[in-house]
């Protein structure tokens, strides 16, 4: 079975317990390096194709996040999967009640015949919002397995819950 773990994440100014902070690695790029320690799946990184649209500002990377989401954007990435992947790990932070709209780009792209989906979402109170519906209408022939959904003030203790996600998906 060929798998990869696909993660979208904001590195810089985050969200995190209701401040912002300046974060090396994203709450959701975090919890990606997590899984593939869990599981020793490669990584690919979900990058919008101009990073230098997206502001350091956290407020006004929010506010080109719901513009995106707004216009229903496809914004270009700097690359896609090119092989067909059985089962991918999909990792993206909850905004606006949804996935950042790179991961529709990224969906929309992908050959969903005979793929598992395992969605990972990050978020500071919002769970998953509507991602896995869209996510199911962007890929209608993958199947969608249980979410795992963790609040950005618990990822790094969230390394048993992560395991046992892991560990469960890979039986499905």
């Amino acid at each position: 079975m060929k798998s990869v773990i696909a993660y979208f994440s904001h590195r810089g100014y985050n969200c995190v317990d209701g401040k912002v902070k300046y974060l090396e690695k994203g709450n959701t790029e975090i919890v990606a390096h997590m899984i593939a320690c869990v599981s020793h799946l490669p990584l690919f990184r979900i990058e919008p194709e101009s990073e230098s649209n997206y502001p350091d500002n956290f407020y006004e990377y929010l506010n080109i996040t719901q513009q995106e989401l707004a216009n229903k954007a496809y914004p270009q990435l700097k690359g896609y999967l090119h092989d067909h992947y059985d089962e991918i790990y999909l990792g993206f932070p909850n905004y606006w009640g949804t996935m950042p709209r790179a991961v529709f780009s990224f969906l929309k792209e992908l050959d969903d015949n005979n793929v598992v989906i395992h969605p990972f979402i990050t978020h500071d109170g919002g769970d998953y919002g509507n991602s896995l519906t869209d996510i199911k209408t962007l890929c209608p022939h993958a199947t969608i397995t249980e979410p795992l959904s963790l609040k950005c003030t618990h990822i790094k203790c969230q390394l048993s819950a992560i395991e046992t996600w892991v560990k469960k998906g890979s039986h499905d």
